[in-house]
C-alpha cells in the first residue's frame, strides 16, 4: 500500500489552460508545495516563473514543449525545449509530430525524439506525449517502441485537449515499454477520482498522473488511508 507521500509524487499537477494568469500559476506552486506532488507543468510562458516559485522544493517545475499538437518544425520545437532545460526546469513533456507518425516518417520521429533526450541531458526528465486518440494500436507500439530505444524517461498518453485515453491504449503502451522507460498518464476528465489513479498505478504499471486535481487526489487518499485503519 502507498503511503499518502508515495502517492503524491506520482502525480504531476497540470496547470495548461490557455487562459491562465500569474496568480494561477503562483497558486499552482503553493498546492504543489502543501501535497508534494511530483512537479508543476505549465505553457512554456510560465517556465521561468514556476522554476523560481519551487525552487528549493521537493516539487520539480516542469515545462510542455510544441503544445498542445507537436506540429511545429522540429528547429521550433527543440529551441522551446531548450530554453526551459537553460531556465532550470527539471522534466519536459514534448508533443510528437502527430502527422509525422502517421504518414510513416520514423526518421523525422526518432529524430526529434533522440534530440529531445540529448537536450534534457541527466537533469530533466523527458515525457514524450503521444495523444493516443490519434493513434491505431500499431501506431502506439511503434512510438512505445522508439521512445525506449532513445532513452525517453516517460511514454505520456495525451494532451487533455482531444479523446481521453483509454485503458487499452495504457495497456498497448505497457507492453511495448523496455528498459527503464515508464508510463504517464494524462488528459484525464475533470471526474477523474483517487480510485482510478489507485487502480492505474497497481494494475496498469502507470508510474505517473498528470491532472489539475492533483491536490484533490491526494486528500482523498488521505481519508482513504485513514478509513482503513
Amino acid at each position: 500500500m502507498l503511503t499518502v507521500e508515495e502517492f503524491a509524487k506520482h502525480l504531476d499537477l497540470a496547470y495548461l489552460a490557455p487562459n491562465l494568469q500569474k496568480e494561477d500559476i503562483i497558486e499552482a506552486c503553493n498546492i504543489a508545495k502543501k501535497y508534494h506532488v511530483n512537479a508543476v507543468n505549465v505553457n512554456s510562458c510560465w517556465g521561468e516563473l514556476v522554476v523560481n516559485e519551487l525552487k528549493g522544493t521537493d516539487v520539480g517545475p516542469s515545462a510542455v514543449i510544441g503544445f498542445p499538437y507537436g506540429a511545429m518544425s522540429t528547429k521550433s520545437k527543440l529551441f522551446e525545449l531548450q530554453e526551459m532545460v537553460d531556465l532550470g526546469c527539471t522534466a519536459c513533456d514534448m508533443v510528437v509530430n502527430i502527422g509525422a507518425l502517421k504518414d510513416g516518417d520514423y526518421d523525422l520521429v526518432r529524430h526529434e525524439i533522440s534530440e529531445f533526450v540529448r537536450i534534457c541531458g541527466d537533469n530533466c526528465d523527458t515525457k514524450l506525449i503521444f495523444e493516443v486518440g490519434f493513434l491505431t494500436d500499431e501506431e502506439i507500439a511503434a512510438l512505445t517502441k522508439i521512445c525506449c530505444e532513445c532513452g525517453v524517461t516517460y511514454v505520456k498518453t495525451a494532451t487533455g485537449s482531444q479523446a481521453f485515453p483509454t485503458e487499452h491504449q495504457v495497456r498497448i503502451m505497457k507492453e511495448n515499454l523496455s528498459g527503464n522507460t515508464k508510463i504517464k498518464v494524462s488528459g484525464v476528465p475533470r471526474t477523474f477520482t483517487m480510485s482510478a489513479a489507485l487502480y492505474m498505478f497497481e494494475h496498469l504499471g502507470v508510474s505517473l498522473c498528470g491532472t489539475r486535481s492533483a491536490g484533490k487526489l491526494v486528500e482523498e487518499y488521505s481519508k482513504y488511508l485513514e478509513e482503513l485503519k
